[in-house]
């Protein structure tokens, strides 16, 4: 479970990884569009829809799903947040 602190205002984010991990495979785009990124919402739809077509689009629901907890941290990593 990773937290995060900003230095300059002291603003603290826990990241709880089984969470951001069920919330990417049960919501999917949504979930990441809550989250902020939305790169990976449209990469999420639009590579799903295709799939979807073939009935493997949950191939890329598990897929994120395994991969958005680093997807996560790295948000707040980029964002100028260390890592405690």
């Amino acid at each position: 479970m990773p937290e995060f602190y900003n230095p300059s205002n002291g603003h603290k984010v826990v990241v709880i990884n089984w969470k951001v991990f069920l919330g990417a495979f049960l919501f999917g785009p949504i979930f990441f569009l809550c989250v902020g990124e939305i790169g990976h919402a449209l990469a999420n739809f639009a590579v799903g829809l295709f799939l979807w077509s073939f009935f493997l689009g949950w191939i890329v629901w598990i897929g994120y799903a395994v991969v958005s907890p680093k997807i996560v941290r790295e948000k707040w990593l980029k964002r100028g947040y260390k890592k405690e």
